[in-house]
């Protein structure tokens, strides 16, 4: 009769967390992954805005410049430099929350990815030990088998009826 590992139910649970972490390292790596994308996007929108910010600036300043711009153009010049500095100052406070964002997906991947590697070691553990039962199993199969060999042969030389 063979007899069944002990800890079979342990290396089954403990592989099964191994393979839970592996889910969840790959639901936080690709977290991460949206999260910097979109902060790419909101650094990309930010630097577009600023960019177009700048060129209207640089247009108004060279009409001013020339002569070609009247009071009420420069008061509604003033008016769209405070509002314009209002939207780019919340495109800029939603790429800091992005790249919080993308900092917390980073810290959450990277726990997920050292509870999986506790995870393997516990398995691995598990699997040495079954290693280490199988092959003393075998060792003592072994030694039963030579020691019913060496029975057998003491039986036929020294049984009933021979003599020494």
């Amino acid at each position: 009769m063979k007899r069944r590992y002990p800890l079979e139910a342990l290396k089954d649970a403990r592989r099964g967390v191994v393979d839970g972490s592996v889910r969840e390292l790959a639901e936080r790596v690709s977290a991460r992954g949206a999260a910097e994308r979109a902060e790419a996007e909101a650094r990309l929108e930010r630097e577009r805005e600023e960019h177009a910010a700048g060129v209207e600036r640089r247009a108004e300043r060279e009409r001013v410049e020339r002569g070609d711009a009247r009071a009420s153009d420069l008061q509604a010049q003033a008016a769209w430099e405070v509002g314009e500095e209002e939207r780019l100052a919340r495109l800029r406070e939603r790429e800091a929350a992005r790249a919080e964002a993308t900092r917390d997906a980073a810290d959450r991947e990277h726990a997920a990815r050292a509870r999986l590697a506790r995870a393997e070691a516990d398995a691995k553990a598990v699997e040495r030990h079954r290693e280490r039962w199988s092959e003393e199993r075998e060792r003592q199969a072994e030694l039963e088998s030579e020691d019913a060999t060496a029975d057998a042969w003491a039986a036929r030389r020294f049984g009933p009826g021979r003599r020494a």
